[in-house]
């Protein structure tokens, strides 16, 4: 009889999908397909270390083409999704979000002429995922920097602004991740505008400063975190014998100059 019953009430339950597997909302493939339309803009509009407002600015198609893509992204719940798939979601997000705030502000010289003397754009609800209104910094402090813990995120960010480590000319994707990741650091660590060494000190972005926590819990120290990116000859250099340094942050907009 309780035989009969087990089987029973195991039938009910998978009829119910009570014990099914989870299943994620997306896979690699699908959730990479999403970011395409933004792979194929930052291939157009990225130029080096800067970004050509001016020309998406004027180019209504691909303008409407990336505010579709802030749209669709806010339709997704990468709360479910595999880890790489979901961080290369929130820092695909970041980066379109930004373009758009400027975009849509746009003419201006700095990211920080958005908004009034006592409200910041980091502090401006620019989308909603989940239900949940979001600020650019609630996306990277409270959802990349807190659930993924990886400091490499700090140069696949882009904040519109010339100090700011450069935006990438693809979209990041689940599968590829870890490689853009380290692609992208060493690009910005290799670059004498984000690290430069002198006869006896090291001059380095404030992004060390102002997140030196990330560092130091990834790599031990600072300096360590930029060796590990910096040829296998320059080692010697990041020992303690030169001082480390910041340099001043350009706040001026990433803006492509056409000849």
């Amino acid at each position: 009889m309780k035989s009969y019953l087990f089987k029973i009430v195991m039938l009910i339950a998978v009829a119910f999908g009570i014990f099914a597997p989870k299943m994620f909302a997306q896979n690699s493939e699908s959730a990479d397909n999403l970011h395409q339309t933004f792979d194929g803009l930052l291939q157009k509009y990225v130029h080096g270390n800067r970004f050509d407002y001016d020309g998406i600015f004027n180019n209504k198609k691909n303008l409407q083409q990336l505010f579709d893509y802030v749209n669709l992204l806010e339709k997704q719940n990468p709360a479910s999704w595999e880890k790489n798939d979901a961080l290369a979601f929130w820092i695909n997000l970041y980066n379109a979000a930004t373009l758009e705030l400027v975009l849509q502000n746009y003419p201006l010289k700095s990211i920080k002429d958005i908004g009034g003397l006592f409200s910041s754009p980091w502090k401006r609800e620019v989308v909603t995922v989940a239900g949940r209104k979001l600020t650019l910094d609630a996306i990277e402090n409270d959802v990349i920097r807190k659930e993924f813990g990886d400091a490499r995120i700090h140069f696949a960010v882009n904040c519109a602004s010339i100090g700011c480590p450069p935006l990438a000319i693809f979209a990041y994707s689940g599968k590829l991740l870890d490689a853009q990741l380290n692609e992208n650091t060493q690009r910005a660590l290799n670059d004498p505008n984000w690290v430069e060494i002198t006869e006896d000190k090291i001059l380095v972005t404030k992004i060390f400063d102002w997140y030196k926590g990330d560092f130091e819990t990834d790599a031990g120290s600072v300096r360590k975190f930029i060796a590990k990116f910096r040829p296998a000859d320059q080692q010697k250099i990041f020992d303690d014998s030169r001082k480390i340094e910041t340099m001043d942050y350009n706040w001026n907009l990433n803006q492509f100059e056409k000849n």
